[in-house]
């Protein structure tokens, strides 16, 4: 059998020539035209095409030859036609091969009486596809019906295989060569970002690099404020003036809303079919568009837009690496803006700290003076370059001992606090209630100490401690003769028993100046048990006693408010108590009468004992306004008090006070619970060790 015909020498040329070039590294697109070209030729075909499909499955390229070897074009709607209702829409669909005899008896053909494809009556297909991927459509034609064969239709899928692979090969390198373009470009703006503060100079390079990996007619960057876009760099508009004029106020429905609103990028691949479309002056050519959002710390900042004149110029690829330059531009927005806050606040910080009304010192760790304000120098009295680069202990020693001992507390930037009375220039004395605490100091960790002046705070409490104590002595007198006094008129009135009103009378006298006597004895022993000039007038007390002393007290008071007053019984095994009687009297008067002070007529006040191993425990508990958590951890200071309104209890702020100091004096402690909500009240905990005479 003879095989060696001008046929089969022709496929065999056909299919080396196809080997060599997919081999050759040259350009894939000389490749396919000479590969098409020599198809052409081997087969005597009215004309070849190949169909190129990106990833979205749009045309990416195409070659068409014809039989005088004419690389010609076709018009897109043309394409779109063919791609929707013809033979290469039916191969992308269906991923086979086609032979066709006769265009005249197939409906898959398209003719749409374009003469061209009238004429066509032969027609091999093929699909350009690897496994995972679909890459295009082979296709020769005649112009004979029967002209094609299934050797032809065999050689035509070997061509095909091998343009997969080396269509493939391309793609992967040419996809590569763009990341290292890519990136080599983000390189170079990042170095440039991280050079300047100049955002001008940055915006601009951006927008030329980007150039480098996609074409665009025009592209800019805008920045948000107010709801308002402003152009602050533009690229390749005509009118570059008219370009940096604009603004865009971002309206639902606008292309930049969305991008916005969405924090993505977006694409338009034809503006002129987008609905919320808006052409401006710099604007009237685009058909392509990709717009991505600048965003810094999740907040988006501005937008970066690439156009093109041409329609479905962009890919999804082309809006990653949009998205990639808009995060550098994002970057470099934030730095400047950071930039300009941090002298903003520098500045701020000068003013602040220059003006404040404190004295502020800022030292390091070793004492030395680094920086102090003009309070400073007027407190001192001294010039500031006689305070700076001097050491702490120049303002007063205690201030250097105390940075030798907190040096590890202040370190973990937790405050330390003291009051201190230092000497200016002229020996007079200033009182200061000093802070200081950790800060950062030109890159360094430093020591600030703020002094507040409090010479006339001290100056004032002093002389209002002079002024108690003066009217306790001149009170407590008086008060102790009254009372003693009522005392005895019981005895003097011979008529007491027929006139039982004369009884209930003397009796509410001598509560009221038991109450005042017990107020001045307060007023007096919070003084001495601030300074340790007290001494407890301990003894052996049945607890009994005092209880029913509180009782007595304190009933007429709830009585008036319609009041339920409960006091427990005490535990049966209670021993007899070694305390100061008179205190502790006074102690749980304070409680359970604030207790009914603060709760509302009809409310409920109790008064329960108990033993909790060696501690005697008294718990006051009310179902009034409660204490939020806020005054909890004041009320029990000196003239503080929790309702400072014109309806609220009066009273001067100073039994809860001398509670505090009594109980402490006795080794105990007073606390309290309340959650701060009305009608689930407050409770009060005093709790004393039991001591012996002998254990004191």
């Amino acid at each position: 059998m003879q095989f060696d015909t001008p046929r089969v020498r022709s496929r065999l040329d056909l299919l080396y020539l196809v080997t060599r070039e997919f081999g050759a590294r040259l350009e894939i697109d000389q490749v396919l035209q000479r590969v098409l070209s020599a198809t052409v030729a081997s087969v005597s075909a009215y004309n070849a095409s190949l169909f190129l499909l990106d990833q979205a499955g749009k045309i990416e390229n195409l070659f068409f030859i014809q039989e005088n070897f004419e690389v010609q074009q076709r018009s897109r709607p043309g394409l779109a036609a063919i791609m929707e209702h013809g033979l290469v829409g039916w191969i992308i669909k269906h991923r086979e091969d086609v032979l066709v005899k006769d265009t005249q008896t197939d409906e898959r053909w398209y003719k749409n009486g374009n003469p061209e494809l009238t004429h066509t009556r032969s027609v091999i297909g093929v699909p350009i596809q690897l496994p995972e991927q679909f890459i295009g459509v082979l296709m020769v034609t005649a112009t004979q019906p029967n002209y094609f064969d299934e050797s032809d239709l065999a050689m035509l899928r070997i061509i095909a295989d091998q343009a997969a692979f080396a269509i493939a090969n391309a793609r992967l390198f040419k996809a590569e060569q763009r990341r290292h373009r890519l990136a080599d470009t983000l390189t170079s703006v990042a170095r440039t970002i991280n050079s300047t503060l100049d955002l001008k100079e940055v915006l601009y390079l951006i927008l030329e690099q980007l150039a480098l990996v996609i074409d665009y007619n025009s592209s800019a960057i805008l920045l948000l404020e107010d709801n308002v876009l402003s152009v602050r760099a533009a690229r390749g508009f005509e009118d570059m003036q008219d370009a940096l004029n604009v603004t865009v106020s971002l309206e639902e429905g606008q292309p930049n809303y969305r991008a916005v609103v969405q924090k993505r990028p977006l694409l338009i691949n034809d503006v002129d079919l987008e609905p919320g479309w808006k052409k401006s002056s710099s604007s009237q050519k685009v058909r392509s568009w990709i717009g991505a959002p600048l965003i810094a710390q999740d907040e988006v900042i501005g937008m970066l837009t690439v156009d093109s004149y041409e329609v479905d110029k962009y890919t999804e690829e082309n809006v990653l690496e949009v998205a990639a330059f808009a995060d550098q531009a994002a970057t470099a927005v934030a730095n400047a803006q950071a930039v300009a806050l941090l002298r903003s606040m520098e500045e701020s910080y000068t003013d602040l700290f220059e003006d404040s009304a404190d004295m502020i010192v800022i030292t390091n760790y070793q004492g030395l003076i680094l920086d102090a304000n003009r309070k400073t120098c007027e407190m001192l009295r001294r010039p500031k370059e006689a305070i700076v680069g001097s050491d702490i202990s120049f303002i007063d020693r205690h201030l250097k001992d105390c940075l030798t001992e907190k040096t590890n507390r202040l370190r973990t930037w937790r405050e330390v606090s003291l009051e201190l009375d230092i000497l200016d220039a002229y020996r007079d004395q200033v009182s200061l209630e000093i802070n200081a605490r950790q800060v950062r100091y030109a890159g360094k960790a430093c020591v600030q100490w703020v002094g507040r002046d409090i010479s006339t705070r001290k100056e004032a409490e002093r002389m209002r401690q002079d002024l108690i104590n003066m009217l306790v002595h001149d009170l407590r007198g008086p008060v102790g003769n009254l009372i003693n006094m009522i005392e005895l008129l019981p005895m003097l009135i011979t008529s007491i028993d027929e006139n039982p009103r004369l009884g209930n009378f003397l009796t509410l006298a001598r509560r009221s100046g038991q109450e005042v006597r017990d107020l001045v004895d307060s007023m007096l022993d919070v003084g001495r048990l601030e300074t340790g000039e007290i001494h407890l007038q301990r003894s052996v007390v049945d607890l009994e006693e005092i209880i029913q002393a509180v009782k007595d007290q304190v009933t007429p008071h709830a009585e008036t408010k319609g009041m339920e007053l409960i006091f427990n019984p005490l535990p049966d095994d209670i021993p007899e108590v070694w305390i100061d009687r008179g205190m502790i009297r006074r102690i749980l008067i304070n409680l359970v009468d604030n207790a009914i002070k603060y709760t509302p007529y009809e409310g409920q006040v109790s008064l329960t004992t108990t033993l909790n191993g060696e501690m005697l425990c008294f718990a006051v508990k009310d179902n009034g306004p409660g204490i939020s958590k806020a005054n909890q951890t004041r009320i029990f200071n000196k003239f503080s008090r929790v309702d400072n309104s014109a309806n609220a209890p009066s009273g001067v702020g100073l039994g809860l006070a001398f509670c505090k100091l009594a109980a402490e004096a006795h080794g105990g402690s007073i606390s309290v619970e309340s959650e701060g909500i009305p009608g689930q009240g407050s409770t009060f905990y005093l709790a004393l060790p039991l001591l012996t005479p002998s254990e004191e």
